[in-house]
């Protein structure tokens, strides 16, 4: 009985699962991450709600009265250099453009700076920084604060008594935020910031840590169900996890490696909130599918007790304990070399310690010997390569004598010798199939011819007699017509044949290419006239003489004509060229095709293949094979390229001086 809790089904929304929780987990540590290195959240703000009484809105302030109060440094400063005039500009436009929510009202001396409405006494300026609704005063005679700023003490340090305390003696500063942020500025846009992502953080952390427990729950169930159909109690593997553990390990490694080196790429770019949470989600989905997969497998490898068969180590000592089960094979010659290694040992100490001659002439003995084992070991090496050199020359019915071998080359000769014969067998039988439908094709071909002509004599008799019937002529047309492709098709099987089993006679002479193309192409015009087709000839004006046989190149050259009468798109132009250079003359025929192609141009030009796969045309699939093999037999060369529906077919002849 099956149980379905290990079906593919469950196990499918298992994986799809643990991904989606394990990327919403990340994604929100990604947010988290982001929102503390761009300062926009602290601890104490998890509780906070309010972008005004936010760390967020701290800084962005802080920053705000830095660069205030370098802006009123400045307003005295009548010697400034082209950057801090750049600077000075810069700033004005942003604190006294009239659309920034930051608004100060600043008093040294008898000057008064703001970008509040002109006139306001220091007074009327507290109390409309007030009604904004952040606010802090400065009073430098009497060195007094006033405000609601959360972090007040910290300005006045770092900022305000530094401009105090560069001639600005005796003043008051008054800075506010207009809470309802009418204007653009950075304070705004801080704000649209903090609204935008900080109502997510509670709901994100909620959601990661459902996600990470709904993760870990998932990943149970999968590494429960892998291997797990439901069905049996059998452990089903993977082609996967037939790859030896070292390579997936290695694999993990690479992988590790490569995401470590990417994300150190990402750290050095910019990028916004969103677009660094998408990026994250997506590099920990391709992340997860590639180590799930990586981790399953070990699983399956664990749970059906394969995990250290399939592994190089594994490997490695099977084969070391299979050579050494199979002695048979070496198992004399590590014999010998143990023996040999011995009694060398045993020579030369005797003769370097014992002093004694007769051991040097022992250790030259077994010298010799080992070098004489060697030379016939190179000797019998040499046989075999010189027997599977004739072999591949084409000589399969080459055969060792077996009586020259002994041990393991005698066993690999007789192994090649049944090698040879299985290859002899089989070309001989490819050979008489290839004759014998060469025959069945000649056979079928003359014993159709005779009845067919019977057939054309019959039609033109009747076309003879005096026909009144309209129908009946155009069904005589038809017939006609047929006949004529009949018998041109039996007379292209008989060719196809004659030029297969080499029964043909070439009568080779000077052929004029230039005078050969005029003459076929004068028989064509009216064909492509009627097609619509605009044949286009680019021929020279010198005679080219190639050695060929007249009739034969002829036949050639009007199968390539009358290939592109037949598959040639209407209205289209077909381009003939002859080159000739110093030693070659090349013809070719160029053509759109009519029918897209899915051949290749191998398969083209063999037997009763047709680039249109529907023949719907009246080809037959002989033509281009009959050109080929008519060239390659007068020496020529044949080649069709294919590019796109453009087809072009080129054959090239040595040229002969006439």
């Amino acid at each position: 009985m099956e149980n379905s809790k290990y079906n593919n089904g469950f196990k499918t929304v298992a994986v799809l699962l643990q991904m989606v929780f394990i990327t919403v987990v990340i994604v929100i540590f990604s947010l988290l991450s982001n929102l503390f290195e761009r300062s926009m959240l602290s601890f104490g703000d998890l509780g906070n709600d309010s972008f005004f009484h936010s760390y967020y809105y701290m800084k962005t302030v802080a920053g705000e009265i830095k660069e205030l109060v370098m802006y009123l440094q400045m307003q005295d400063d009548s010697v400034r250099n082209e950057i801090e005039t750049e600077k000075y500009k810069k700033l004005k436009l942003k604190f006294d453009n009239g659309n920034s929510n930051f608004n100060y009202w600043f008093s040294c001396e008898d000057a008064v700076y703001t970008n509040m409405p002109k006139g306001l006494s220091r007074d009327e300026a507290l109390n409309r920084a007030k009604e904004m609704g952040s606010y802090f005063y400065y009073d430098d005679e009497a060195i007094t604060f006033q405000g609601n700023f959360l972090f007040l003490d910290r300005i006045s340090n770092i900022e305000i008594l530094r401009l105090f305390g560069q001639g600005a003696s005796g003043g008051s500063l008054i800075t506010a935020v207009d809470e309802s942020l009418p204007g653009q500025d950075a304070i705004s846009e801080a704000a649209n910031a903090y609204n935008t992502y900080i109502p997510w953080v509670k709901t994100g952390i909620v959601a990661a840590i459902i996600s990470l427990l709904c993760f870990v729950l998932s990943l149970i169930y999968i590494t429960l169900a892998t291997g797990r159909n439901g069905r049996d109690d059998e452990i089903h593997l993977h082609r996967i996890d037939y790859i030896p553990a070292e390579l997936l390990f290695t694999a993990f490694l690479v992988f590790v490696m490569a995401l470590f080196a990417f994300c150190s790429r990402l750290s050095n770019q910019s990028f916004t909130i969103s677009s660094s949470m998408v990026l994250t989600g997506t590099l920990v989905f391709l992340s997860d599918v590639f180590l799930l997969t990586l981790y399953l497998s070990f699983v399956r490898r664990i749970k059906a007790d394969i995990f250290v068969r399939c592994s190089l180590a594994s490997y490695s000592m099977r084969i070391l304990k299979e050579s050494m089960r199979r002695q048979h094979i070496f198992s004399w010659s590590m014999i010998r070399l143990l023996i040999c290694a011995v009694l060398e040992l045993f020579f030369v100490w005797n003769a370097a310690f014992g002093k004694r001659q007769w051991a040097l002439f022992g250790s030259l003995a077994v010298f010799l010997y080992l070098a004489f084992d060697m030379l016939k070991q190179a000797n019998l090496r040499k046989k075999i390569l010189e027997g599977i050199l004739e072999i591949s020359s084409g000589k399969l019915n080459y055969k060792f004598d077996t009586t020259e071998f002994d041990g393991d080359f005698k066993e690999l000769a007789e192994k090649i010798n049944g090698i040879g014969e299985g290859l002899h067998t089989a070309v001989e039988e490819n050979v008489k199939n290839e004759r014998l439908k060469t025959e069945l094709i000649t056979n079928v071909s003359h014993d159709i011819k005779t009845p067919l002509t019977s057939i054309i004599n019959y039609i033109d008799l009747i076309k003879m007699e005096q026909i009144e019937n309209e129908n009946l002529e155009n069904y005589i047309g038809i017939l006609e017509k047929k006949s004529g492709r009949l018998k041109q098709l039996a007379e292209d099987l008989v060719e196809v044949s004659q030029i297969t089993s080499g029964n043909i006679q070439l009568d080779m002479q000077p052929i004029n290419m230039v005078e050969l193309i005029y003459q076929t192409g004068g028989e064509f015009n009216e064909i492509f006239e009627d097609l619509g087709l605009t044949i286009v000839t680019r021929l020279p004006k010198a005679p080219v003489i190639i050695l060929a046989d007249g009739n034969r190149i002829w036949r050639v050259i009007q199968n390539l004509y009358n290939n592109a009468a037949k598959y040639a798109l209407k209205d289209t132009r077909i381009y003939v060229e002859l080159k000739k250079t110093d030693s070659m003359a090349e013809f070719s025929i160029k053509d759109i095709s009519a029918h897209e192609i899915h051949k290749t141009a191998q398969d083209l030009s063999e037997r009763f293949v047709r680039g249109d796969e529907s023949r719907g045309t009246e080809g037959s699939g002989l033509g281009l094979s009959i050109a080929r093999n008519l060239t390659n037999l007068m020496g020529g060369t044949f080649e069709i390229q294919l590019d796109g529906d453009l087809f072009t077919v080129s054959i090239t002849f040595p040229v002969i001086n006439p």
